[in-house]
């Protein structure tokens, strides 16, 4: 059934992601121009300071070259919306922080929510997807149905408290004042980059404020005549509150497709591999590989024997309980 599920959906992408030409109109901006001012580490790599996470912020933007309408036969461009908030939420008793993106008017993707959700001390990220009438996905491997969706500008780093732009990569370009749609004004780092790809020149252009949350105020890509972009248009610090409700978590409940399995978690290659405490994902007494083991937490009898006897050993690459 989930398989049908998974079709159904690519097609309905699929259906909204035909054809990306069109024609963009950047955010209205000063002329005024601020040069760096040694932000360039020896290393190449500028580091732009920002909000980092803060629950609530939410950033809006305008997405064209993602989706078309057709009508009588005619074709026209989907100038949509994206709301992007930084949220929250318990999975499986543990607090995770992360990206929600939510499809709006026009945008192709409308009645659909996508999340990308980060454990602050595992690492361990868990992906959320739902689209109305459709059964919410809880999964650890990112689904393969949001291809050609505005979501890789979106990562870990847009969480931090700086982020980082390899300028060996990204042409520096300026540092300028804008006026955002909404009447904001903010100061973006400027970058561009031109590559070829299968004979296509590909121009892409990346906007940067330390100032707004996420740190994205404009993304394009121009492969030919064909460009599609993602262009910030006003942004909050609070009240972008998750789509995702407490019965939408509860796809979560049960074991999330892409955890570990239990072969994995006691595979070894020596004894140095194996650790006995308690299981990081159920919380129970556990011996195993030491990735999934929080040896923090001890359970003298059952790690060494009532009589003390026991102890762990890697067998033919496997983490046992053997007498000593």
């Amino acid at each position: 059934m989930f398989k049908n599920f998974v079709l159904i959906l690519i097609g309905i992408i699929a259906l909204s992601l035909i054809g990306v030409v069109f024609l963009f109109k950047g955010a209205q901006r000063d002329k005024e121009y601020i040069p760096l001012e040694g932000s360039i580490t020896p290393e190449n790599i500028l580091k732009i300071k920002g909000v980092g996470f803060k629950r609530e912020a939410w950033s809006e933007y305008k997405i064209e070259g993602y989706g078309v309408k057709i009508e009588g036969g005619t074709t026209t461009q989907k100038i949509g919306k994206l709301l992007v908030k930084l949220i929250s939420l318990s999975i499986q008793g543990e607090e995770h922080i992360g990206i929600e993106l939510d499809g709006k008017e026009e945008s192709g993707i409308e009645s659909f929510t996508f999340a990308l959700l980060l454990h602050p001390e595992k690492n361990e990220t868990i992906y959320l997807m739902k689209i109305k009438g459709a059964p919410i996905v809880c999964s650890k491997q990112l689904p393969a149905t949001i291809s050609g969706l505005p979501y890789e500008e979106f990562s870990r780093k847009n969480l931090e408290n700086e982020y980082s732009v390899d300028t060996s990569e990204w042409n520096f370009v300026s540092k300028e004042k804008i006026t955002l749609e909404s009447g904001k004004q903010i100061e973006v780092y400027k970058f561009r980059r031109e590559t070829i790809f299968e004979g296509n020149k590909i121009i892409n252009e990346l906007w940067l404020s330390g100032e707004v949350p996420t740190y994205l105020v404009m993304n394009s890509e121009t492969i030919d005549k064909t460009k599609r972009s993602i262009t910030l248009t006003n942004f909050g610090m609070d009240g972008g509150l998750p789509n995702f409700t407490k019965d939408d978590l509860k796809a979560c409940e049960s074991e999330i497709p892409g955890l570990p399995s239990e072969l994995q978690k006691m595979a070894c290659n020596s004894d140095e591999d194996c650790a006995c405490g308690v299981d990081k994902q159920t919380g129970k007494c556990a011996y195993g590989n030491k990735i999934f083991i929080d040896t923090s937490k001890q359970c003298p009898d059952f790690c060494t024997g009532i009589a003390g006897n026991l102890r762990i050993k890697c067998v033919n690459n496997v983490c046992m309980l053997v007498p000593v």
